[in-house]
Formats: C-alpha cells, structure tokens, sequence
C-alpha cells in the first residue's frame, strides 16, 4: 500500500466520527451560551446574577464543563481538515499543527477557569453583610429619597437615620441596586483567578482565530473546502471574536462535509489524495468546474451567441479567380 492510500485509509477511517464531534462541539457550546459562566458579564443587575448562582452553584459548573467539552470537540475538525491539506500540499507549515491543536484547549481551561472565578465571587458576594453598602447608599441618595419608606433625606441603611442630602438624587431602592451591582463588580473583578481566566481566554481566542484561517485557507487551496466555504471560513475565522455564533455554522457545515452528507459529495481532492485548487471560472458552491458539451457558444456576459458558422477552406482550396479589390490596389502601388 502506498502512502497516498495509507493517507485516504485513515481520513476514511475518522471521517465520520470527526464529523460528529465537530456537530455534537457546537450543539454542546450552543446548548450552554446562555447558562456557562462566559454569559456572566459586569454589568447592571450582576448582584441578582451572582445571587442566583451562590443558590444554584452546581448549575453553572456543570453548563461551564459542557461548553469546555464542545471546544475540545472542535479541535477534532480543525486537526483533521489541518493533516489532511498537510498531506496535499507540502507547503503548509507543519509546525501550527500545535496551534490548532492548544487554541481549544486553552478556550476550555478558561471557561472552567471563569467558573470558579463566578462561584467562588457569589459565595463572597452574598456573604458580604448590608451594612457594607450603608455608606455607598448614603451617598447616592437624594434629598427626596427615602430612608426606611417614610424618612427622607436618605438615612443609614441599618440604623434609620437620616444622611445628608447632595447624592446622585436616587430612592434608596435605586441607590441600594446599584451599590449592590458595584460589590458584585468588584468580587468579581478581585478574584485570585480572574487573571489566569483572562489569559487562557484572550490566548485561545487569538490562537482559534489563527488555526480557524490558516486551516480554512490551505483547505482552500488544496480543494478540500470549495471557494464559497473556503473564503467564508477564512472570513469568519478573522471575526470569530466578533461573530463567534456565525464560526459556529461554519462548524457545522464542516462537520457535515467531513461526514459525507454535504449534498453533491465532497470535492474531488478528498478522493484523489492530491491537490486540487478550484479554477478561477470554476463552481462556487460545488461540484466539479463544467465542461464545454460542444453546445452554443456565450460571450463574455454569458449569453448565447445565435448564427451558423461555416468551415474555414484549407490553405490549398483557396477560390480561384481575380483578387478582392483592395488586393488588387496593394499590388498595383506595390509595383
């Protein structure tokens, strides 16, 4: 067996499984967007959020651990689209293998990373006695707000009496709210992992965009993806920080190409084991380039060019006779 078959074997071997997983990383990172501790974000009603989350913990863990899963899941696609141009095109840079393979990773270490942070930042949060936000309070009341539901000038938030006016002119629900949200911010910013959080995150982001474009690039050029999902991988790829639900369909596109249950097949260069980049004129969405049927013939704007042609007379069949006009001129001012 050659090592162009042993090549086609083994992409035959995982090709359905790999197209699974990426299907089944997506619906796992789509099923949990909402409820993983990436949805947590530090802005107004946080205090709420994080009191939820104290209440139901395990809630959040478990939703954080099946987003990890699902972008484990899609290192699968990535590194299969990744060895198969490798195989066809010696130019692709082995090296970044490690990229496609790190950037998922580091994408689930910091959604488990950002679990922690949020759980360990709720159980402080809700620990934290009212009596901490009386001074924040105070100073965000306004002289028309109230104290206990019937003092005005906004008093002390545990003893009833009453502050000096000149605050942010807010009720003393208004200002209890927000100084709530403040703490909440806080806890969540002042966690001891919130730094390792970030960086995994920020480094998987940056290294999924990479591996997402160079793969989706050299799948391109080899034929493995056809022009229209080829050029839209790549442009995804660049926005995926942006446009991470739009990435996301393009998986799924991958993961049913990889299956074999892409409408029209696959494109050519999966069967033959070699590269075969998509002609300029070629088909956009699919399919092998068409080939001239001997029909009628189209100019540029692609219509059809109506009339009857006639068979040019070789050199030796000429018509005999006098010469046409303007050759009888050219030789007369020739002599």
């Amino acid at each position: 067996m050659t090592e162009k078959d042993q090549i086609l074997a083994r992409e035959k071997r995982f090709a359905l499984p790999v197209g699974l997983a990426a299907i089944a990383g997506v619906a796992l990172i789509l099923a949990t967007f909402g409820d993983s501790a990436a949805a947590v974000r530090t802005s107004e009603g946080i205090a709420d959020r994080l009191r939820d989350i104290d209440a139901d913990s395990g809630g959040i863990m478990l939703a954080s651990l099946l987003q990890a899963l699902g972008w484990l899941l899609l290192a699968a696609p990535l590194v299969y689209l990744f060895k198969a141009a490798e195989a066809r095109a010696p130019r692709v840079k082995k090296g970044l293998i490690g990229l496609v393979v790190v950037a998922p990773l580091f994408l689930a270490v910091g959604s488990v990373l950002s679990a922690v942070a949020v759980t360990g930042a709720a159980s402080d949060f809700v620990a934290t006695p009212a009596s901490e936000y009386a001074e924040c309070i105070q100073d965000k009341q306004s002289p028309g707000g109230q104290a206990d539901g019937s003092e005005a000038n906004g008093g002390d938030a545990t003893t009833g009496d009453q502050g000096e006016s000149g605050g942010e002119g807010l009720t003393r629900a208004e200002a209890t709210t927000e100084c709530e949200n403040e703490a909440a911010r806080q806890e969540r910013t002042a966690s001891s992992l919130s730094g390792f959080e970030t960086g995994f995150g920020l480094a998987g982001l940056l290294g999924f965009t990479i591996a997402v474009v160079y793969t989706s690039l050299w799948g391109l050029r080899t034929g493995l993806l056809t022009r229209f999902w080829g050029s839209l991988g790549i442009a995804l790829g660049a926005v995926f920080v942006f446009f991470t639900l739009f990435t996301l369909v393009w998986f799924v596109y991958l993961g049913f190409l990889l299956a074999g249950w892409v409408p029209g097949g696959r494109p050519p260069a999966w069967a033959s084991g070699e590269a075969e980049p998509w002609p300029k004129g070629g088909s956009l969405f699919g399919g092998r380039p068409a080939e001239d049927d001997g029909g009628p013939a189209a100019d540029d704007s692609g219509d059809v060019i109506e009339g009857e042609a006639e068979e040019m007379p070789e050199a030796g069949e000429l018509p005999q006779g006098d010469p046409p006009p303007e050759l009888r001129k050219r030789k007369k001012r020739d002599g």
